[in-house]
């Protein structure tokens, strides 16, 4: 949809408007819309398989802020988020004959 679009039915429902007036409104809607979409989070829980070390993602997952792990107490522990999370994963593999976790 175009802005010539939105102003062709507002002015359908409303009448002539003024450019301004018109411009205005789309500015806010865009505004209101780009701040709800940078503040949007979603909490998500998966069950913890034995032996499992990568989880898949969604692909709608843009940026994971924290990770807990429910523990024996019943009790949520947070995972430190990774300094250098880069160098840890170039070097953190599964490939060794004795890992538990190799495919």
């Amino acid at each position: 949809m175009t802005s010539k679009n939105i102003i062709e039915q507002i002015e359908a429902l409303f009448g002539r408007q003024s450019e301004g007036y018109m411009i205005r409104l789309m500015n806010d809607g865009l505004a209101n819309m780009s701040s709800k979409k940078q503040e949007y989070t979603v909490s998500a829980v998966t069950d913890l398989e034995q032996y499992k070390r990568w989880y898949t993602l969604d692909d709608q997952v843009i940026d994971i802020t924290k990770i807990e792990v429910l523990d024996t107490n019943s009790r949520y522990i947070m995972i430190p988020k990774l300094s250098d999370p880069h160098k840890l994963l170039r070097e953190d593999t599964d490939v060794t004959e004795d890992s538990l976790t190799s495919s």
